[in-house]
């Protein structure tokens, strides 16, 4: 490698870095159905679909906290309307954005109806620059 090359590679490599490790945008998004998704943190366990941080409830709705990949995790917020009578065309929308880029998520009413009953349910998010997210959804008080 010569000189040029070497230097060419240091210019490159911090945006690379920046790149990689994403950064969560607080800014609240609504889903098509009528609830919102933001951000929390946490951190994940051993298991690779396991959510990053445990739901967490803000007024009538749930914060649901995708599992990490790639470095960072994102939101998708439920409103407690949307588990107790689940729309005949389920809920989707868009994760909370974090690293300039959001995931389509998509729950079906027999899954709607399955989180109402007490189930745990497991959704993967959309494929958004080669990866995915894991979000398990779960009725809380």
């Amino acid at each position: 490698m010569d000189r040029k090359q070497f230097l060419g590679t240091l210019l490159v490599l911090p945006a690379g870095v920046f790149l990689v490790h994403c950064s969560s945008d607080s800014s609240p998004t609504t889903n098509t159905t009528g609830g919102t998704t933001g951000t929390t943190g946490g951190t994940t366990g051993t298991d690779p679909d396991a959510p990053a941080a445990a739901p967490t409830r803000s007024g009538t709705m749930v914060v649901y906290t995708s599992s990490t990949n790639s470095s960072h995790h994102h939101t998708f917020m439920l409103d407690d309307a949307q588990i107790a009578s689940p729309p005949a065309e389920g809920v989707s929308g868009d994760s909370s954005n974090d690293g300039m880029h959001t995931h389509t998520v998509e729950i079906s009413a027999a899954e709607l109806a399955e989180i109402a009953n007490g189930d745990t349910v497991q959704v993967t998010s959309g494929n958004t620059g080669s990866h995915t997210h894991v979000f398990t959804f779960e009725k809380i008080a």
